[in-house]
């Protein structure tokens, strides 16, 4: 409202900042634990390692998989893929106390695709809890 009528507004917090980018963005895999474009899931590391390293949040990264393949093994590499955003995270200054990955088995499916292009092979960003702490 404060915009609407011509005044000031406050800027957001990092935590408000972290927050937005989170429910934005994801990072896609191709097959197995490679990023689908290696390119821009390392701007989007880049620009999300800055982003927690402002935030006092812990952060949950959270690996998908596609309906291809046995669901145990779809199990294990949903977490390989949470773990190796999590390594690329604190490889970029993020501590480890600050990140935590989670596979996730119940399939969320948001694209009909499916191999390498899916966009269900991917790894999505949950902002935890105040006094939430990475285990």
């Amino acid at each position: 409202l404060a915009a609407l009528e011509g005044r000031p507004t406050a800027a957001p917090t990092p935590r408000e900042r972290l927050d937005t980018w989170t429910r934005q963005n994801a990072i896609f895999f191709g097959n197995a634990t490679e990023y689908r474009d290696p390119a821009v899931a390392g701007r989007q590391l880049d620009e999300l390692a800055e982003l927690v390293k402002a935030a006092d949040a812990v952060l949950r990264v959270v690996g998908y998989t596609d309906e291809i393949g046995a669901q145990a093994r779809n199990s294990s590499l949903s977490q390989m893929r949470a773990e190796k955003v999590v390594a690329d995270l604190a490889q970029r200054g993020v501590q480890p106390s600050r990140i935590i990955a989670i596979g996730r088995m119940n399939l969320i499916d948001i694209a009909p695709t499916k191999g390498s292009q899916s966009a269900n092979r991917r790894v999505e960003f949950e902002l935890g809890f105040t006094g939430e702490s990475a285990p």
